[in-house]
């Protein structure tokens, strides 16, 4: 059990250090991992003796569990610091929801809002995604554009598009790709995010608490150096038995 500890902290550990790493990512959502205990085995003695009969039976010694390991991970969308930028490519979600971007791969979801203009005026990620409105692609022409709450896109006095602003059922559902983009999986079902509100000139910051990552890092370490000397020790006491019936034989 120290041995499937010592790995179980291993992966905390890296998890730990992937969130710290994209603390300053735009839109960055926290990983959680979370642990379970493997099943519990019965443990018999077999061929120990037999009945009157003269039939070997099985004896129950009692239950055995191997240790633990990673069950799930979790995404914890949370709100993030929204961050002033003032440029009118920055938009930031507040409430529940994600923008929606076309891919090749299909559609996918972000919280992302740092948006680029093409030469053709349509606005992309940092990757070269559209972000997609009601009206298919975002076409603003250039930086001369307002983007109200609800998402409606105008250029001058006119309303050209509104974001899609959708969110899901279960959120957990979704999968990431890379640290910014999230995959439906199966039949997540999509509705609109009527609690969605859009702030142009903003970025939504991560959600990764460094304090608390630290202190999570800290205890982790100490598990594991726990989980190593129990190990050390199991390992030298083993080692002592066998020295011992080498002896005696």
């Amino acid at each position: 059990m120290a041995g499937t500890g010592m790995m179980l902290q291993r992966r905390l550990m890296e998890n730990i250090t992937h969130n710290i790493t994209n603390a300053d990512t735009t839109g960055y959502k926290k990983n959680h991992l979370v642990s379970r205990s493997f099943d519990d085995v019965l443990i018999q003695r077999i061929r120990d003796g037999g009945d009157a009969a003269g039939s070997a039976r099985a004896q129950a010694v009692g239950p055995l569990n191997f240790g633990t390991r990673v069950d799930q991970v979790y995404v914890s969308f949370e709100q993030g610091i929204l961050e002033q930028t003032d440029l009118n490519t920055d938009l930031a979600l507040t409430g529940e929801g994600f923008f929606v971007l076309e891919t090749p791969q299909g559609e996918r979801y972000t919280r992302s809002g740092a948006f680029y203009l093409t030469q053709d005026g349509y606005l992309v990620d940092s990757q070269g995604h559209f972000l997609l409105g009601t009206e298919g692609r975002v076409q603003v022409g250039g930086e001369d554009f307002a983007v109200g709450g609800r998402g409606e896109v105008s250029v001058g006095d006119e309303v050209v598009n509104r974001l899609r602003l959708v969110t899901f059922a279960n959120p957990q559902a979704l999968r990431k790709q890379g640290d910014s983009l999230y995959a439906a999986q199966g039949e997540a079902p999509l509705e609109e995010a009527p609690e969605a509100a859009v702030k142009q000139g903003f970025l939504e910051g991560s959600n990764i608490e460094i304090g608390r990552e630290m202190v999570d890092m800290m205890t982790v370490y100490r598990v594991y150096e726990t989980n190593q000397r129990i190990l050390s020790m199991i390992d030298e006491t083993v080692g002592k038995a066998v020295n011992e019936i080498g002896r005696l034989r």
